[in-house]
C-alpha cells in the first residue's frame, strides 16, 4: 500500500502531494514496531479486513 501511494503521489501535481506525504508518514513503521500514528494502523487493519470480507463474499471493492 505504501509503495502504491508513493507512486501515485509522485504523479500528482506538487500542490496535491502534501496529503499523500501525511498518509505515508502516518503509516511508516517506527523502531518500536508501531506506526507513526497508531490509530492509522487500526484504520488500515479494518480496511484490509473489510476488503478480504468483500472478496470472500464475491462483492466489489468499490468505496461504499
Amino acid at each position: 500500500m505504501r509503495s502504491f501511494v508513493a507512486q501515485f503521489a509522485a504523479r500528482e501535481p506538487a500542490e496535491s502531494r502534501e496529503r499523500f506525504r501525511f498518509l505515508l508518514h502516518w503509516t511508516e513503521m517506527q523502531v518500536e514496531g508501531v506506526t507513526a500514528d497508531p490509530a492509522q494502523w487500526d484504520d488500515w487493519s479494518r480496511s484490509v479486513a473489510e476488503a478480504r470480507s468483500r472478496l470472500a463474499d464475491d462483492r466489489t471493492l468499490d468505496i461504499p
